[in-house]
């Protein structure tokens, strides 16, 4: 009885209302997204693109999606479990850039769920990376969304989280401010290896926040390749549709 009385006092102080919608709901007590709100998250499907996992309209002899056949990203294969559409992009804008950082458990439900339908196993990987922020937009931001959804990924998986092997070298412009042509440019050179040694011959998970032109993963596989790495997996939770991400010259 005192318990109860407890979780309603909290309910009245702290109201368990959902992340998007605003409602109440107690579930929200354990995830920020009310059910309501999570059924109408729009899932990635297949049929995939073989490389980057964007949801094909058109299947082709080939299975890329013309992002991919326009400019082929050097990770082997990536897997995305939402559309970066509608709810979707408000909840990623949300814990990108709105100190949300709960949304990494609906992250996590989101992931083993998607995880375990398409039955992704990779039982080669040696580590889980994140997407690493450079230092001035870390102190900016005050945490790296990407780390958070690697822990989740690091955990699902079993693999150890590595945070120090993949550094951002340099300062670049927000990818998201630039047209499609531009990103490959403006992330090029950005990452650099701390630790040579560890990355040798290793099958890597690498996880960011939103795929849209895959410029940001691509670079950091060919960083980790250039290295010595023998495979690239990236893991993201949103998916930019190929019509924003194809460059047209």
């Amino acid at each position: 009885m005192i318990k109860s009385i407890w979780i309603g006092l909290l309910d009245i102080i702290f109201p368990r209302n959902c992340i998007l919608c605003r409602c109440y709901h107690p579930a929200t007590g354990q995830d920020p997204l009310c059910p309501d709100c999570h059924k109408k998250l729009p899932l990635n499907t297949p049929p995939f693109c073989i490389r980057c996992s964007r949801h094909l309209k058109d299947i082709t002899e080939e299975s890329l999606c013309p992002s991919c056949r326009s400019r082929p990203p050097h990770f082997d294969e990536a897997w995305a479990m939402l559309e970066y559409q509608g709810p979707a992009r408000d909840l990623l804008h949300r814990f990108k850039f709105q100190n949300k950082t709960s949304v990494r458990r609906t992250f996590a439900a989101l992931f083993h769920a998607f995880k375990e339908h398409y039955v992704l196993r990779f039982p080669n990987a040696a580590m889980v990376i994140p997407v690493p922020l450079h230092p001035v937009r870390l102190r900016e931001r005050g945490y790296n969304q990407a780390a958070l959804l690697a822990a989740c990924v690091a955990q699902e998986f079993n693999v150890p989280l590595k945070n120090d092997i993949l550094i951002r070298s340099r300062p670049t412009a927000r990818q998201s401010e630039l047209a499609a042509k531009d990103r490959w440019t403006n992330i090029k050179g950005a990452f650099r290896i701390k630790n040579l040694d560890d990355i040798v011959g290793r099958e890597i998970i690498v996880v960011d926040d939103i795929l849209t032109t895959t410029a940001t993963a691509s670079e950091a596989a060919k960083t980790l390749k250039d290295a010595g790495a023998s495979r690239v997996i990236i893991i993201s939770l949103g998916l930019a549709s190929c019509e924003s991400c194809v460059i047209t010259s």
